[in-house]
């Protein structure tokens, strides 16, 4: 039996035109901020000069990618970035394991030191009982 394997799963659904539903739902935010600030204020200029900031902020979150990346992702990896502590300091821990460990490699240094001797010797007598043999 066959299966349909889903090709495309990255991808956004369309819903209106073009505009995927987070596009649209920023398109819709940078309409009521237009409408708000001309409703608030007395003069076009100013709508104009309050609606502008908060448009180019929603309209860049619906349409700017920055490496491949939605431009939400690169605003929060910025905050994040601003925010965290970024000094990092080195301070060397003494504690049971690492005193385990210089007393685990000691044995293993002196076990192996202990191997090389023995192979010497057997290397000795084996060269000495040939040379008695000639």
């Amino acid at each position: 039996m066959q299966f349909r394997v889903p090709q495309f799963i990255d991808i956004e659904d369309k819903i209106l035109g073009p505009l995927t539903w987070k596009q649209t739902a920023y398109c819709l935010g940078a309409i009521g901020s237009v409408y708000i600030s001309f409703r608030l204020t007395s003069s076009n200029i100013l709508g104009l000069l309050f609606a502008s900031l908060p448009t180019a902020l929603f309209l860049s979150l619906a349409f700017v990618k920055i490496n491949n990346r939605n431009f939400v992702e690169a605003l929060e990896n910025a905050f994040k970035f601003y925010s965290k502590n970024r000094l990092y300091t080195w301070q060397k821990k003494e504690n049971s394991v690492s005193i385990q460990n210089e007393s685990l490699i000691e044995k293993r240094d002196a076990r192996l030191s202990q191997i090389s001797t023995l192979l010497n010797v057997k290397t000795d007598k084996s060269e000495d009982e040939e040379d008695a043999s000639k």
